[in-house]
């Protein structure tokens, strides 16, 4: 009998060399994937309200992995 797995499917960030740019777009540097905004507006909302309560510079940017939005580092 298989185990239940806890809090739902989770799928693993790509390996080194997989999808090299496609991989930092939405997977964080330990691995976790990044926040997944389902429209543009909600990400500007969070990226506006993340801004406003802690200082943080966040843009934010269609995912090609996941098809929903993240928000990262502003690009200069």
């Amino acid at each position: 009998m298989a185990k239940a797995r806890r809090g739902g499917k989770r799928s693993r960030p790509p390996r080194s060399g997989d999808s090299g740019d496609m991989a930092r777009e939405h997977w964080r540097a330990d691995g976790q994937p990044k926040t997944r905004f389902p429209t543009q507006t909600e990400a500007n909302r969070s990226s506006l309200r993340l801004r406003l309560e802690e200082g943080a510079d966040l843009d934010p940017y269609r995912c090609r992995y996941c098809d929903g939005w993240h928000l990262g580092n502003r690009q200069s």
